[in-house]
């Protein structure tokens, strides 16, 4: 029956859409002169997530598999791509989806990536606030934050990886996004040039200022050289009085990045969402417990999401209990918000989504 299902599935072709050759000059935003990219009318449409939420275990739904009818043939209509599509996504979003990509194949598979990580931003970040993506990639989470923070507010993403950050202004460009700006930098403690190591296309996630990536067996693709600089230096050249919430998953270079923007904490206090991977760190000439001692330096508290038996934020009092690799870390002044709650689902329900989702 599934080996049928899936040569079945493998008859659906999707009609594609080739990438916009799209360039922007180092430390420049998207400025209003940058020429939006046209939707063509043969637009992908979404799975049925189409609303951000919790979801109790999220690995199960990062692509490699899948858990209903659709989405066993959204999966072989994505391992069956050969070049970019348009989909069309939730709050009326657009995003360019690549093949042989995991972050992508998550999201046209099950609709989402790490969809506990934006409902944790989605929360702590206010209407009209402003919200730095340092590691943006493709900028999911930037897209899904500028309708977060509204009109009046800011979404400055940063992406070194050229590759990435081409699609990054591809994606805003896409959605006509006035409020999210970009830029093609690194960020650590210093002002400058260096080196950022490339993964491939299907890790593109990993990519890293370290000497090895997180994950044993990655192919380096290539090196490529990059404007550097401090999170304080980026806030002062970008004027910002105030800075809500700063999410940095830089693959081992978290604690440079914090070393680099300690005036910006301690004069704004935003909430920090940190990766925390002990091999990256090491490949950068850091530790687990270096990160901690400049957070508890800062007096910020540093909490884990547990999900049973409800979504919350748990207080750690040690960095190496942390279960998964993102801790949010507020100052001891803050008390850690109620997080949104997964939907209960009854059975009758959950078979329905089995044949329909």
């Amino acid at each position: 029956m599934l080996n049928l299902l899936k040569c079945s599935c493998l008859a659906f072709v999707l009609a594609s859409l080739s990438c916009a050759n799209i360039f922007a000059e180092n430390f420049e935003k998207l400025g209003d002169d940058a020429v939006a990219i046209e939707i063509d009318s043969n637009v992908v449409d979404a799975p049925a997530y189409d609303e951000l939420g919790s979801i109790v275990g999220w690995n199960r739904y990062s692509g490699d598999t899948a858990f209903s009818i659709n989405e066993w043939k959204r999966w072989w209509q994505y391992i069956s791509l050969k070049q970019p599509v348009v989909m069309k996504w939730m709050n009326n979003l657009y995003l360019r989806i690549y093949p042989k990509n995991e972050v992508f194949r998550s999201i046209f598979v099950r609709g989402i990536y790490d969809p506990n990580l934006v409902v944790m931003i989605n929360t702590l970040l206010p209407n009209g606030g402003v919200f730095l993506d340092i590691g943006s990639n493709m900028g999911y989470c930037s897209l899904l934050m500028s309708k977060a923070v509204g009109e009046d507010g800011r979404i400055l993403a940063v992406e070194p990886s050229e590759r990435d950050f081409l699609r990054l202004v591809d994606n805003v460009n896409l959605n006509r996004l006035d409020n999210v700006s970009v830029y093609r930098l690194a960020i650590s403690d210093k002002i400058g040039k260096t080196n950022i190591s490339i993964a491939t296309e299907e890790r593109s996630a990993l990519n890293t200022l370290g000497t090895e990536f997180s994950n044993r067996g990655i192919e380096k693709v290539k090196t490529e050289e990059v404007d550097v600089t401090t999170l304080d230096a980026f806030v002062e050249e970008e004027d910002l009085d105030r800075v809500d919430v700063i999410k940095m998953d830089i693959e081992g270079s978290e604690s440079k990045a914090l070393n680099g923007a300690i005036d910006t904490i301690e004069k704004y206090r935003p909430a920090l969402i940190i990766g925390v991977n002990e091999n990256s760190l090491k490949a950068n000439g850091s530790s687990i417990e270096e990160i901690e001692k400049i957070l508890r330096d800062l007096r910020y508290k540093i909490y884990y999401l547990e999900e049973t038996p409800v979504f919350s934020l748990k207080e750690i009092t040690d960095l190496r209990e942390v279960k998964g690799n993102i801790v949010v870390c507020l100052h001891e002044s803050f008390v850690p918000p109620i997080l949104p709650q997964p939907k209960k689902e009854e059975f009758l329900e959950k078979l329905k989504q089995f044949f329909t989702r």
